[in-house]
């Protein structure tokens, strides 16, 4: 599939701890895109009542306990996140971390995944251009000429993702790479050559 006619979905959580067995979402920010448009119209936010409330976790992420007892529990929701992630690639920061926590809730649930970490690697490599060794997404996205005001909010960073995303796909369209199996595999076996 060519990557302007592809749909993808910048997806991030918020969540108690790093586990994803042991730990829950507490908030979830999708922000769809269809080739190099965001769909703004179609993002999608919602905090999640976590099973046991680790308020210390919590906290980090400016929700606070009152908020969370009025959330719908992930159960609820799963379709509706089901539906807008379904025959879409999860574009993410990191995204790994969010897609295990994703397939730890729902089970059958499997996607293709992109990290733009990954991407901007991959640009570095093979294009020439500047990356970042161990980025956090403030300096990603500073990288990128874009600001920040509004982070860790699920919603703010996937869509802050979203644009990061948008113009990495410029630069990898502008390199002559205009499939997405071609850049998926490519991010999967970074030390292969442009063929």
């Amino acid at each position: 599939m060519n990557i302007r006619e592809a749909r993808f979905s910048s997806l991030d959580l918020e969540t108690t701890g790093l586990d994803p067995y042991k730990d829950e979402i507490i908030a979830i920010g999708i922000v769809p895109m269809e080739g190099l448009r965001i769909v703004t119209s179609s993002s999608f936010y919602s905090l999640v009542r976590p099973k046991k409330a680790k308020m210390k976790a919590i906290k980090v992420h400016g929700i606070s306990k009152e908020e969370l007892e009025k959330a719908p529990r992930l159960e609820e929701i799963a379709q509706k996140i089901r539906s807008l992630l379904e025959n879409s690639i999860i574009v993410g920061f990191c995204v790994d971390l969010d897609y295990s926590f994703l397939k730890s809730t729902l089970r059958d649930f499997k996607a293709e995944t992109i990290d733009v970490v990954k991407v901007d690697r991959f640009l570095g490599r093979f294009l020439g251009e500047r990356y970042l060794n161990s980025p956090d997404l403030d300096s990603l996205a500073k990288k990128y000429g874009l600001k920040t005001p509004f982070r860790h909010n699920a919603l703010a960073d996937a869509f802050i993702t979203a644009q990061i995303f948008q113009i990495q796909l410029l630069r990898i369209l502008k390199s002559g790479i205009n499939s997405v199996d071609k850049l998926l595999r490519l991010l999967k076996e970074p030390e292969q050559p442009i063929i």
